[in-house]
């Protein structure tokens, strides 16, 4: 049977789809109806919840008070991460005892948080409902009869629309009549009915499938490896193929799930930080602890440590099967294997948590819970914060730079990682007819990252959106404060699918 995921932020009409589809006769598996059912009175998952949450979380009836419940985790990611422990198992358990009793030729998975939970794995197909922002806000505001402070508080604690529509196989629109939703619903439903066995997945590679030590594996082609083709040694000071893209134009990146998403999230936020450090004054320093703020609530994740050596361990398995293949710069595979290999072990050896010693540090501490408030951390809520910004500059960035040692490591492991994942491949020429571009991604080849350059100054910007069968580049025109429109001319342009 075709497992079909639908999800989308809050207010976008997730609920109205999937009552259009329930009402084509579409077996429709919800998570929020699973969870409402797991935290009834006297079930294992609310005695866990009231434990870790205290009994103030209940109403009168002795209930879990869901709004309390809700405020509590779009406040403190932490306390987010320890309901989703508490309950993600237990839904994941549920929804596939209800798809093993499911009938028809696909059933309809609802997980409003598939994205943000990284839950892609139970269903073949992504379907994102998306809206913009003005409009999710006041469809809640008039269904829920809450302050619109408060959903655009629950909007920015979830994955932004770009995002949720860059992991999607099929993206509704939901900007329009109930009548227009319904006619999408409809002809969604009549091409999963008659495409259900092309939609299904199971020959594809998904990320933690074991790799083959097979040595007749397909392997990429060496000349689109500069990787391994090139004469240079990984030790020489070459420009990396990302570089010389940047310079030759604009570069336009989409991961291709969760996990490479986040890495390239640590680069750019480790990159900024170091930016900053350049500045001298009060202002750069405040500007330069906002991003290190940002940096640690990335750190809350605590699969970051086991995704990358997961990661190392997979392309060490993939490049040792190159050794023995004409054309390769041996040397070269060579150190870069041994460089795989000693970072995983000294990330192997990291003990505890990755800044878990940042936690004993009252200033960050202190900063820190201040600044998920509106208007951040202030020197009136934070008077230690006022002291240390009044400090020398050289005094401030040592500090700074004391803090950020606590990353070294992982900043490493990300810097070569997302660095193979980008020479794995050369950039292409291709053409969008109409603004539109179309590619049908190699099965059993596990795309990473697609790369977009387009000339600078170009007057358009690309909007990619893939699944894991393929991906679509719409470029698109800006309308200053109206919403963008798609260029109807012909766009050359070069990209590059990274696969390792």
């Amino acid at each position: 049977m075709l497992k079909v995921g639908l999800t989308g932020g809050i207010g976008s009409g997730k609920s109205a789809v999937a009552n259009y589809f329930a009402a084509l006769g579409v077996p429709v598996i919800d998570a929020d109806v699973i969870s409402h059912e797991l935290v009834k009175a006297r079930t294992p998952a609310y005695d866990a919840i009231v434990e870790q949450f205290g009994c103030h979380v209940l109403r009168s009836d002795n209930e879990i008070d869901r709004g309390k419940l809700r405020d509590i985790i779009f406040s403190d990611e932490s306390e987010r991460t320890k309901l989703e422990n508490i309950l993600h198992p237990l839904i994941r358990l549920k929804i596939n005892k209800e798809i093993a009793q499911a009938e028809g030729p696909y059933c309809l998975i609802v997980i409003p948080l598939m994205i943000e939970t990284q839950q892609t794995d139970l269903v073949d197909q992504v379907v994102v409902v998306d809206a913009p922002i003005a409009l999710q806000v006041k469809r809640t505001v008039q269904r829920d009869a809450v302050e619109s402070e408060d959903v655009e508080a629950i909007i920015r604690a979830q994955i932004d629309g770009p995002t949720r529509r860059s992991v999607a196989d099929f993206v509704i629109d939901n900007i329009g009549s109930l009548e227009s939703l319904q006619v999408k619903v409809q002809k969604m439903h009549e091409l999963f009915v008659n495409s259900k066995n092309e939609l299904v997945e199971d020959e594809l590679i998904e990320d933690n499938a074991p790799t083959s030590n097979d040595n007749t594996t397909n392997t990429q082609v060496i000349s689109d490896m500069p990787l391994l083709n090139t004469a240079q040694h990984i030790a020489e000071e070459t420009p990396c193929v990302g570089t010389a893209a940047e310079e030759a134009g604009i570069v336009y990146e989409l991961p291709f799930n969760e996990k490479v998403r986040t890495f390239v999230r640590l680069e750019s936020l480790f990159d900024e930080v170091e930016y900053k450090l350049q500045g001298k004054t009060v202002w750069d320093s405040r500007s330069t602890i906002n991003s290190f703020m940002a940096l640690l609530n990335v750190f809350n994740r605590p699969e970051i440590k086991s995704d990358l050596m997961k990661e190392m361990d997979r392309m060490n398995a993939v490049l040792s099967k190159y050794a023995s293949i004409e054309g390769v710069n041996t040397g070269r595979l060579q150190d870069v294997l041994a460089e795989l290999s000693q970072t995983a072990k000294k990330l192997k050896a990291l003990e505890g948590q990755i800044g878990q010693n940042l936690k004993l540090n009252e200033l960050i501490m202190s900063i820190r819970q201040r600044d998920s408030l509106p208007g951040g951390a202030l020197g009136i809520d934070v008077p230690g914060y006022a002291h240390w910004l009044a400090q020398d500059i050289d005094v401030r960035n040592a500090d700074i730079r004391s803090w950020l040692k606590e990353f070294d490591l992982v900043k490493s492991a990300v810097t070569l990682v997302l660095r193979l994942i980008r020479d794995s491949a050369t950039d292409h020429n291709a053409v969008a007819t109409k603004g539109v571009y179309q590619h049908v991604l190699d099965a059993g080849t596990l795309t990473q990252i697609v790369r977009v350059i387009l000339p600078k100054g170009s007057s358009c910007f690309p909007e990619i959106s893939g699944g894991r069968h393929r991906f679509t580049v719409r470029f698109l025109k800006p309308m200053g404060a109206n919403r963008p429109v798609q260029v109807e001319q012909d766009i050359p342009f070069k990209i590059i699918c990274c696969a390792l």
